[in-house]
């Protein structure tokens, strides 16, 4: 199958990234497209080099079976303009916040085999988590094939289409909201006296296995905290002190934030 990407910034070179690591296509059949390349000081990254990098999109689109528009939503009707002509017997895919089949049916047709999928940016070092709607007219095999593509970045999980907005803001701005938290922990840290090295160490390592935890023990996150909140303890008095300030109050509202702007996007 050969791939065409259209825009080569984080999500983009990180999908790349993740389909040459795992083989999933070879470099050959890839032709990435960006307007930055022409561009006299862009200079393409080596592990890169063997996958052909345009700056014309329809150059990249012509011989494609697989689409990915891996472009803002605020710029995606411009690209799907120019593209519309010569990619309608194509498989696209879009990774745009907010975007519906709606639109994308406008310019390809009712028929046309849509995909939406909403990654993360830990897609760049493979721990991404990626939800994917498909439209009715995608075939079995192509869904595993695009399985493959975003399993390659991490983890998948298949939606219905009504629920992307609540993913865009849950998994999609989460980890923004995760590398807060994590800078914050390691203020305190140095608050308290440790340098910035060993707390931001300390910070990210605690996240980081508190997610394994969840994901591996199989018990309610309520449950784990409760394992480490002991009676009059140094755990319980910094919990009351969140419960205090609202936190996970805030969180709810970051999200459903975010979901909502997805919305908007969208309209």
């Amino acid at each position: 199958m050969n791939l065409a990407i259209i825009g080569f910034g984080n999500m983009g070179k990180a999908i790349l990234s993740g389909i040459l690591e795992k083989d999933v296509i070879k470099a050959e059949k890839i032709i990435v497209a960006d307007k930055k390349v022409s561009d006299p000081n862009f200079e393409l990254e080596a592990r890169f080099s063997k996958t052909k990098v345009v700056a014309d999109n329809l150059q990249a689109v012509a011989k494609a079976d697989l689409i990915i528009l891996a472009v803002k939503p605020q710029i995606i009707r411009k690209v799907l303009e120019e593209i519309k002509n010569d990619s309608k017997d194509k498989i696209i895919v879009s990774v745009a916040a907010g975007i519906k089949k709606s639109l994308f049916s406008q310019y390809f047709g009712e028929k046309a085999k849509i995909v939406r999928v909403m990654p993360n940016t830990p897609a760049l070092v493979a721990s991404g988590m990626s939800a994917i709607y498909y439209s009715k007219t995608v075939k079995p095999h192509e869904k595993d094939f695009i399985e493959k593509v975003f399993g390659a970045l991490g983890e998948t999980v298949e939606i219905s289409e009504d629920k992307m907005d609540a993913v865009t803001g849950l998994s999609g701005s989460g980890p923004a909201f995760v590398y807060l938290f994590i800078e914050a922990l390691a203020d305190a840290g140095v608050l308290k006296g440790l340098d910035r090295k060993t707390a931001l160490k300390l910070a990210a390592q605690t996240v980081k296995g508190g997610a394994e935890m969840v994901l591996k023990s199989a018990k309610h996150p309520a449950e784990l905290k409760d394992m480490v909140a002991s009676p009059a303890g140094t755990t319980i008095t910094g919990l009351a002190e969140l419960e205090a300030n609202s936190f996970r109050s805030t969180v709810i509202k970051a999200v459903k934030a975010a979901a909502e702007r997805s919305e908007e996007l969208g309209n």
